[in-house]
């Protein structure tokens, strides 16, 4: 069996009961966990999935946390623990994923389905789409300093709605990397959630007032308000990848080829203006980064500027998301994003 599969409530609250989270985790022996909640009424499920990546803990804590009261929703749900091998290996949450594994939420909906983790999460999507889904969130956590946010993968407004009714920042993403939330979309409106940092209590209990006004919601209405600050992705920045490079103030020659400027991270979902500096290179060397549009376009002299001394600079005013702290995330994804607000009328986003 690929992963555990709980369909009892009283089988639920015994996993939770007087444990801690991480020996719950223990008790699942490695393997995901899809579970299902009855609802007090018959209706259309909803799902809740948490700690797809496994260092990204405030989901599954909040969750936990909520499950140990022995709630009674009034739609049933569908709960999904993620990759509780990498979060379980080398410690707690230590890994987003392994060598040895795809990135678990990059292989829904995914062809052909050849690995473990494909059939995996196929069999979970045939699972929870055999019967009606009401809607759906997958909460996550940032590597940089974000605020909270949903994140929409197509713009209808039920999804939009849905986005509004547990956060005031939403980002429109608009392509394709097939994740729960795309693979789940033509079923019933579907977001990510992204709720800070991992490894802050407070941003636990983010998670779990998200999954808890989710799960109050009594219907998703598509008049309900969208979330008043809603943004859409325009380009991905990443560090050139033969470039080394560190999260420090100063540049060291001997050992890096680009020292970015530390606490940049502050900025997400705020304002770079142009001129700001990035970061620093030996003078005369090219731009260390590499910029793209959402249809593959290169636009990386458009963003950034070098000066003679070797500060790389912002070349245009822009909005960072997403801007990570760490290298290995940068690697495995990119720096950040630069989102623009979506226009309300006449976008062609519409």
């Amino acid at each position: 069996m690929l992963f555990h599969h709980i369909e009892d409530d009283d089988a639920i609250w015994d996993l939770v009961a007087d444990r801690s989270d991480e020996e719950v985790l223990a008790e699942l022996d490695g393997k995901p966990a899809l579970m299902h909640l009855e609802g007090t009424l018959p209706g259309p499920h909803r799902m809740i999935s948490v700690m797809l990546h496994g260092n990204e803990d405030s989901g599954l804590r909040g969750l936990l946390a909520w499950l140990r009261d022995k709630p009674r929703p009034t739609h049933p749900l569908w709960l999904f623990i993620g990759n509780v091998r990498a979060a379980t290996q080398d410690g707690w949450f230590a890994h987003r994923y392994l060598p040895d594994q795809e990135d678990f939420n990059r292989v829904w909906g995914i062809h052909p389905v050849s690995t473990r983790m494909r059939r995996c999460a196929s069999e979970v999507l045939a699972i929870v789409t055999a019967q009606p889904l009401d809607a759906a969130i997958d909460v996550h956590n940032n590597t940089g300093d974000n605020p909270l946010y949903a994140i929409v993968p197509r713009p209808l407004e039920e999804t939009y709605a849905l986005a509004g009714a547990v956060a005031d920042v939403g980002l429109l993403w608009g392509t394709q990397e097939y994740t729960l939330m795309q693979a789940l979309e033509p079923y019933c409106p579907a977001i990510a959630v992204e709720c800070g940092m991992a490894g802050v209590p407070e941003h636990a209990d983010l998670a779990r007032g998200v999954i808890e006004r989710f799960v109050a919601m009594p219907h998703i209405d598509p008049t309900m308000p969208r979330p008043p600050h809603l943004f859409q992705v325009r380009y991905r920045v990443e560090v050139r990848p033969e470039v080394a490079f560190d999260f420090v103030d100063e540049l060291d020659p001997d050992e890096l080829d680009f020292a970015i400027q530390p606490g940049l991270d502050r900025n997400n979902f705020g304002m770079l203006l142009a001129g700001v500096p990035i970061g620093r290179i030996l003078p005369g060397s090219d731009l260390p980064l590499v910029v793209t549009d959402v249809d593959g376009n290169d636009a990386t002299g458009r963003l950034f500027d070098v000066r003679v001394d070797g500060t790389v600079v912002t070349a245009e005013d822009m909005v960072p998301a997403m801007m990570t702290r760490t290298h290995l995330q940068t690697r495995r994804d990119c720096l950040f994003y630069v989102v623009r607000r979506r226009a309300e009328e006449g976008d062609p986003w519409a």
